[in-house]
């Protein structure tokens, strides 16, 4: 091949790729660990820890956890459950 073939095939292997990296789609950034830490802290104080075996569990709390999240945290402050006696 002739140098100046080599120049042009450089140049063009290098729009395609400045082609590719501008036109690739943007990742969005997930929820922030605060976000996190305070939708499992609602999340438990709406579900309490109950003793495994005690009683069959639910996915209450997985739920309310994912909807917190998919909210970004924006949820009021849950009420406990009333004490059992």
């Amino acid at each position: 091949m002739s140098r100046f073939s080599l120049k042009s095939s450089a140049r063009l292997s290098a729009l395609v790729m400045l082609a590719a990296v501008l036109t690739a789609p943007k990742a969005s950034a997930g929820p922030a660990a605060e976000v996190a830490k305070r939708c499992l802290h609602f999340s438990y104080i709406a579900y309490p820890f109950k003793r495994p075996g005690a009683m069959p569990m639910s996915g209450d709390r997985q739920a309310y956890f994912k909807d917190c999240m998919a909210k970004n945290g924006a949820v009021p402050m849950p009420n406990p459950p009333p004490k059992e006696q």
